[in-house]
Parts: structure tokens; sequence; C-alpha cells
């Protein structure tokens, strides 16, 4: 056993999240891994949609990925012992998603926040020290890097903020100093692991978005990404934006038309009927359990968690189980990314 694995406060959470089938081994098992890769998940400590569950939820039915992206990830908001959760996600023999191309030498770690305007608290930097420690003494890498330090990424805006200053200078002797992203590229070369959602979402609100990427790259199919494929990604921006003139497709047109207006807890209906129909084609089943998988025309607790999920997601922004106009339109969005 490995001295990470002996710390008090980690939790073996290993094939018991969301998962469709197991990332594939490193060549070399553990003596591949040469980076310890440290990301933050860019989603608010206050956000519903901050916790494994959700982080391994998009990775899996959104990004289409085996597991969750990450090894290991810190939970700010459970502490044990006056240090925050450690969650084991994936064997670390395994080469997962997080980093592209150098999936096979990085070791994704994870820290639950936004830390462009997030404080860690002690309770996390203490378990950052435990854990940096142990993988030291196991010999579990050699280098530490921020997401945006490594080959091909970095544009990303995965760690914008200075990781020294952020950790207390925890780790000034062993990180670099932080690194402003690049400039977005015009032309974006396909990694191990990239969908148009892991490259598009964490761009933010006004960023490029999968509907822009869609729209540039008409000849390429998002569920058939190739690494070393080409794709355009920063003149991708605003290319979805509809011009005044271009009518909106009427609704009664998609496979899954959404409702208007307002729904929330206790309606009931038709316009219930079309949105746990359109959550359920994106995988954010009312209740997969049931017969329809919950699609009853009743706004009930299984539809309002479902909505909610879906919010985390999607719309980190307004998680409020009430379905609107941002959620309508992110919805929509989500739909047709699926081919519908």
């Amino acid at each position: 056993m490995y001295a990470f694995e002996k710390l008090s406060q980690l939790v073996d959470k290993r094939g018991k999240l969301v998962h469709k089938g197991s990332y594939s081994k490193r060549k070399n098992d553990v003596n591949s891994i040469t980076t310890r890769v440290w990301h933050h998940s860019l989603t608010k400590l206050s956000a519903g949609g901050s916790k494994i569950e959700s982080f391994a939820d998009f990775h899996v039915r959104t990004n289409g990925w085996p597991e969750i992206a990450y090894h290991l990830i810190i939970d700010p908001k459970h502490v044990v012992n006056g240090k925050a959760t450690i969650y084991y996600c994936v064997d670390i023999s395994k080469k997962s998603y997080h980093v592209g191309n150098s999936n096979t030498i990085g070791l994704g770690i994870c820290v639950i926040g936004d830390y462009r305007t997030d404080k860690l608290s002690e309770a996390t930097i203490r378990s950052i020290i435990d854990l940096h420690k142990a993988l030291i003494a196991d010999g579990i890498g050699k280098y530490d890097k921020a997401h945006n330090e490594m080959p091909g990424y970095s544009w990303k805006a995965c760690c914008v903020f200075d990781y020294n200053k952020a950790f207390k200078d925890v780790l000034s002797d062993l990180l670099p100093p932080a690194k402003q992203p690049d400039p977005v590229p015009g032309l974006y070369t396909i990694q191990e692991g990239d969908t148009f959602w892991s490259i598009a979402l964490k761009d933010g609100k006004e960023g490029i978005t999968v509907n822009d990427l869609i729209a540039a790259n008409p000849d390429v199919k998002p569920s058939e990404l190739k690494v070393g494929q080409t794709i355009k990604f920063g003149t991708a921006k605003n290319n979805y934006t509809p011009t005044p003139e271009t009518p909106k497709k009427p609704q009664s047109s998609y496979q899954y038309p959404l409702p208007s207006g307002v729904l929330k807890k206790g309606t009931r209906g038709d316009s219930v009927s079309q949105l746990q129909k359109a959550l359920a084609a994106v995988h954010f089943y009312p209740n997969k359990n049931v017969k329809n998988q919950g699609v009853d025309g009743i706004f009930g607790a299984d539809t309002e968690n479902a909505l909610r999920r879906f919010q985390m997601v999607y719309v980190p922004y307004q998680v409020d189980g009430v379905y609107g106009p941002n959620t309508k339109s992110k919805l929509q969005a989500v739909l047709k990314s699926k081919g519908y």
C-alpha cells in the first residue's frame, strides 16, 4: 500500500462513481508518472455542482469518458479532523483523461473550487501538504505543474491563479511561477480524451461554446474526434451567434421540443412531460429506475433533482431547480450537440 493511501483523510472512491468501462493502464504502470498535474475544478465552492459526483456525471455522460478525469480530488467542503477530504477516484496505474497527450505521464490532482475568486482554507492546505509529501515518499512523479503548463494547453484558463500565493508558499520550491494563459489559438490539435465539451465550456459563459465549435467545423463530428485532428478553435468564437434576421426554428420541429415560460416543483401537464423527455435524452433522468424513466408530467422531487443536476453541470451560475429561459437555452444547445 502506498503512503498516500494511508492518509487518515483519504476516502477510496475507485469504482464507486458513475463510470462506463475503465481507463487503460499506463505502459510502465506508475513508473510512467513523471508529473503531478494540479487542477482546480473551476466551479465555485458555493455551487451545488462542486462535488465529485457531479464531476463524474459530466465527464462520463457528457464527455463520454470511461471514468471521472482526476485520480485524486481534494474537497474543501468535507473536513475530517481539521483536514479536507481527499478522494481517491481513479487508480494511479491508469492513464485518465485530464492532460491530453500527456495522460500517460501525468497524475491528475484536482482541488475543488474556483481559485480565481475562492480562497484556500487551512484544512485544504493541510491536505495538499499531506498528499504532496506522501506522493514524494511513494516516488510518484518528479515534477509539479499546473494544467496550463502542460503541452498543448497553454491557453487553458484552468490555472490562471498563482499557485504559490494560493498555497501560501507551500509548494513555492516545487512549482514554477504561475503563468497566465496564452491567447486561445486559432487552430487547435485534438489531444487524447478531448471533446468539444471539455475544451470549450471552461472558457466561461462568454467564451467559445460547443455550438460555436460545431458551427465553425461543419465537417467534424463532435462524437468522432481523432487525436491529431485540427479544428478551428479561437476563430470559432461567436460563429453560432444568430443574426437578428435569422428566424428561430419553431420548437415543434425539434425531436425534443422545449416548453416556454417557467416550470417549477408542483407544476403538472404536457410542458413538464416535454422537459422530462428532454432531460432524459441527455442522460439526466427524472427517475431512471421506474417505468418511462420518470416522464409522468408531474414536476416533483425527482424532476427537480434531475434539473438541478443538469444546471450544476451546464448552468452553474443558476442552480435553483427551476426551469426558465437560461436553462431552456442551454438544454437546447446540449440537445443539438447530441444530434437531436
